[in-house]
């Protein structure tokens, strides 16, 4: 039999009745949510938690950022910046010169990590394999301009799961580059890893060799791990996200937000030639409490060593306008 409350009681309840029910704990207000009343709006929402931050749009603080980079390209710490900011639990957005083309450098690792995850979920053995690095010639490692704290030895036997943390806790190159050989001897046509960048229409795989992209699509990878859209099975969505969460760089975004905030990010720098502009990224989700967002910032300029406090001043200013929204 269903049991049913009349409309007095229901009134009484709601207006009179809250103490006892907190009390006794004998009434979620959520049985009284019809959803079948809702055709356009997001049902969850409809019945679900109330927001802890404001929605109103950042029109008046994107000014504010604005103003921050045109002071900081005066002062020559950069040159271009690029940004794109979502509130993930069904916020506003908002970008500045989020189409602007940037060079992706070691962002690309995600897509590596995600194409193995993807092939993983058919065939689990295949995170058990184990690989060994090895240098193409004598002498020939691997540059990078921030390197990694436990970088893996070469021609010793390591785990493609192992490989995958390397990859993305230390931004490993020499991690990348032997998960990146044995997709290729595996997938000569290259198809799983072209799949997973058609799929987050990163880059044109027509158009690798360029291998640009902008702040705003690089963005969508994190937003369809964060909603599980990309993967068969949501479980993976969440090994991947707990990867980058571990990731032990803490300047950029991280360095913007307090401690014991989890952030599950990558960067990617791009430093060769003396005369060309450098460039840093950092993009990730900032787990704010019960209200995660996403700030995707990517920099060039001429001074490398500027380009992650940019970031990380940035990534505190947009923390600190999120808090002052707090409900």
């Amino acid at each position: 039999m269903r049991f049913q409350i009349s409309k007095p009681l229901l009134l009484l309840l709601l207006l009179g009745g809250g103490f006892l029910a907190n009390q006794l704990n004998i009434i979620d207000i959520n049985l009284f949510c019809n959803q079948s009343r809702f055709k356009y709006i997001n049902k969850e929402l409809a019945c679900g938690d109330s927001f802890v931050v404001k929605k109103h749009a950042y029109k008046e603080f994107k000014v504010k950022v604005e103003d921050f980079i045109q002071q900081k390209v005066k002062e020559d710490e950069i040159t271009e910046v690029s940004i794109y900011f979502r509130d993930l639990e069904n916020g506003p957005t908002f970008g500045i010169n989020e189409h602007a083309i940037f060079t992706p450098a070691s962002l690309l690792k995600v897509p590596i990590m995600l194409t193995y995850l993807s092939l993983a979920e058919n065939k689990p053995e295949l995170l058990e394999k184990t690989l060994k690095f090895s240098r193409l010639k004598e002498g020939d490692l691997i540059h990078q301009s921030i390197t990694p704290k436990d970088p893996i030895q070469e021609n010793i036997a390591y785990s493609v799961r192992e490989l995958l943390s390397h990859m993305i806790k230390y931004s490993d190159n020499n991690a990348s580059f032997t998960l990146a050989l044995y997709l290729n001897k595996q997938y000569p046509d290259g198809q799983p890893f072209f799949d997973t960048i058609r799929g987050f229409g990163l880059i044109d795989p027509e158009d690798i060799a360029e291998s640009n992209l902008s702040v705003k699509s690089y963005a969508s990878i994190f937003i369809q791990l964060y909603n599980s859209s990309f993967f068969s099975k949501t479980e993976t969505s969440e090994e991947a996200l707990r990867l980058l969460a571990e990731s032990d760089f803490i300047k950029g975004i991280v360095a913007g937000v307090p401690s014991g905030i989890s952030v599950a990010h990558k960067f990617g720098e791009r430093q060769i030639a003396d005369n060309e502009q450098k460039q840093f990224h950092d993009c990730g989700i900032v787990y704010y409490p019960k209200n995660p967002y996403l700030l995707c910032v990517m920099t060039r300029g001429d001074d490398f060593d500027k380009l992650p406090g940019v970031v990380s001043e940035i990534s505190r200013m947009v923390y600190e306008e999120f808090e002052s929204r707090r409900l």
